[in-house]
């Protein structure tokens, strides 16, 4: 993901980039928006911009090979944290037992919504209680 790929938050990416420019990137960020506003999309290509070990000015070089993990979703480095739910396969979910669903998912689009999370893990599959 690319800032170029973001749609809108022009003020926002240029911050972003000035942090990294100036070597000022707050310890913690926090992105937060309602459902279709892009946070992901632009916490995405934020970290992709960090990672990039290429020549970079406003957004990640593209072909080094920490933006082409990055690319992939399967930075080293990168981790995620997402809603899971319980199945009949798996009593105790964590992230990782859906990382392929969630890769696969966010490689489609990263602007995704609940229900579509829902959908990708089999949630809406599942019988009720």
């Amino acid at each position: 993901m690319f800032f170029k790929d973001v749609i809108g938050h022009e003020e926002i990416k240029q911050r972003l980039i000035t942090s990294l420019q100036t070597g000022r990137i707050s310890h913690a960020q926090l992105f937060s928006g309602d459902t279709g506003a892009g946070s992901l999309a632009l916490a995405l290509a934020f970290t992709q911009y960090l990672f990039c070990t290429g020549d970079k000015h406003e957004d990640a070089c593209g072909v080094c090979p920490e933006c082409k993990k990055m690319q992939k979703l399967i930075h080293p480095d990168l981790h995620f944290v997402f809603p899971v739910v319980k199945s009949a396969k798996i009593k105790t979910p964590i992230s990782d037992e859906y990382i392929n669903e969630w890769r696969n998912l966010l490689l489609k689009s990263p602007y995704i919504d609940m229900e579509e999370w829902l959908g990708a893990m089999g949630a809406d599959e599942m019988p009720k209680p």
